[in-house]
């Protein structure tokens, strides 16, 4: 009893108990932000075999690595990063939201890298209609940004889900945001026409 008193819990700024394995976790993820921060994606990509890497939020915004990667356009790392996670949690680690809701498939589609598109989405494809917390999909931020290849691809990967066809209605909600606007707003509001 008289232990329990003389080594208080440590309390962690997100209110948690530090115990062994937080301690570890902690570690973890400023290790894996220093690296990124740095630019190391080689070593990222080594400690991101760690499947307990694979679910940790690096950033105070609630961002993994591969948001992070995808942020900072390492395609080449975004791939090798999507292909280390297992099948059996490939859905779960990429609908990984940061506090905005972003999964690191939104974050591809607003920058318009087709390339992170297609690697991200052919893992999981019900992706491409998770909303963030504006209701937006990727296919509706590609648009909103003026990203008409990775609006494209999308959109071809989407037309390809079985799932999606038996729900024509469903599908045109991904063109849709919790405000009312649809794509074809943002496009004319961007002034997004031709080339």
């Amino acid at each position: 009893m008289a232990s329990e008193l003389s080594n208080p819990p440590v309390i962690t700024s997100e209110g948690r108990e530090m115990t062994n394995e937080n301690v570890s976790i902690e570690t973890i993820k400023k290790t894996m932000f220093k690296k990124a921060m740095r630019g190391l994606w080689d070593d990222v990509v080594t400690d991101y075999q760690n499947p307990v890497a694979q679910e940790i939020k690096i950033t105070r915004s609630g961002d993994t690595l591969i948001h992070v990667a995808v942020f900072d356009g390492q395609v080449e790392t975004v791939r090798r990063l999507v292909d280390l996670i297992s099948n059996e949690n490939a859905s779960k680690i990429l609908k990984m939201e940061n506090h905005g809701g972003n999964t690191p498939l939104h974050l591809a589609a607003a920058l318009g890298s087709v390339e992170m598109c297609e690697c991200i989405a052919a893992r999981d494809s019900s992706l491409i209609g998770a909303r963030n917390h504006d209701g937006e999909t990727p296919l509706f931020l590609a648009a909103l940004h003026g990203k008409k290849q990775a609006f494209l691809c999308l959109h071809s990967m989407s037309q390809n889900r079985e799932d999606l066809m038996s729900r024509n209605r469903d599908y045109y909600s991904y063109c849709r945001r919790n405000d009312g606007e649809t794509i074809l707003h943002c496009a004319i509001m961007g002034e997004y026409f031709g080339e």
